[in-house]
Formats: C-alpha cells, sequence, structure tokens
C-alpha cells in the first residue's frame, strides 16, 4: 500500500512539473515572438526619398525655383535637404542682393515651423552660407538648407514671403 502511495505522488508529482514546463515553454515562445516583432520593427527601413520638385515661383525681386528636397535618417534625426536655386531680379540692389533680404522663409511640417541645423540663417555664417551669397543682378545661385523633421509621414509646406510690401507669401507643398 504504501509503494502504491509513492507511485500515485510520483505521478502526480510528474504531471505537475509536466504541466508546468509546458506553460513555461509557451511563455517562452511567445517571449521568442514578441522579440521577433521587436527585431522587425527595428529592422525597418530607414527613411530615404528623394522628391523632385521642380517647382518655380516667380516675385518682384526675385525668382526661386525649388528644385528637390531629399528626407532621410542621420543619427537618428530625420532630417530633409532642401535644394533651390534663385535668381537676382532687384535692379535697385544690383549685384549685392542677398536671398536674405529677398525674402523670409519658413519650414514648417503639420503646423511646426521646422529648425534648420547648419545654421544658414544665421547672420554670423554670413561669409559661408549660399543664403547670404551677394547675387549678382540677373544671376542664379544654388543654396541648400537642411531642415530637421517632425516625422517621416506629415508633408512639408516651404513658405516664402517677399520684403516687398506689395506680394503676399507663397508655399510650396512637399509629400514623402
Amino acid at each position: 500500500m504504501r509503494r502504491l502511495l509513492l507511485l500515485f505522488l510520483a505521478m502526480i508529482v510528474s504531471i505537475g512539473l509536466v504541466a508546468c514546463d509546458e506553460s513555461s515553454s509557451s511563455d517562452s515562445s511567445s517571449d521568442d515572438d514578441s522579440k521577433q516583432e521587436e527585431k522587425k520593427e527595428e529592422k525597418k527601413e530607414p527613411l530615404n526619398v528623394k522628391v523632385d520638385v521642380d517647382k518655380e515661383l516667380n516675385f518682384e525681386k526675385f525668382d526661386v525655383v525649388v528644385k528637390t528636397v531629399k528626407a532621410y535618417e542621420k543619427d537618428n534625426a530625420l532630417l530633409a535637404d532642401i535644394n533651390l536655386d534663385w535668381r537676382n531680379n532687384a535692379s535697385d540692389y544690383g549685384d549685392e542682393m542677398t536671398f536674405f533680404v529677398a525674402t523670409l522663409f519658413d519650414v514648417k511640417q503639420g503646423k511646426q515651423s521646422l529648425i534648420e541645423v547648419n545654421d544658414a540663417w544665421n547672420p554670423e555664417n554670413k561669409n559661408s552660407s549660399d543664403v547670404f551669397f551677394p547675387n549678382a543682378l540677373g544671376g542664379e545661385w544654388g543654396i541648400k538648407m537642411t531642415y530637421e523633421l517632425v516625422d517621416e509621414s506629415t508633408p512639408i509646406e516651404i513658405i516664402f514671403t517677399p520684403t516687398t510690401e506689395t506680394e503676399e507669401s507663397e508655399t510650396v507643398k512637399v509629400d514623402f
């Protein structure tokens, strides 16, 4: 009888251990599944989109062509390079007109103004920034500026506000 009781207890303990082992293995398989999903999310393709905009805007004192916008990830930041050409049409400024003088410039994503990360609009950088280059009358000059994006899906708006008092702002919208 004692042997029968020990055999019965051994069976119950064995069944209990097997049941615990199965539940822990199913827990570990669900852990493995969640780890695989996390790896998939981590392996998500980094943002790297180039949009050919080729949009021309004409103002009294200057013309501008927004050529391309490239959105990409670098050092865990979402960035957008804006490439444009502008032509000086300001005869009253002659060969001394700069893009900085010609227009107020803003880049928005949704309602948020974006930050230009290379400090191109800072007057202290006037010797190295294309924004401050004195463009000759009738001359065309290229400008590249980099802005930090809020997210990778919301379109950006590039807003030109001429410094003349007779013209309104114009906007170029870019979808990624």
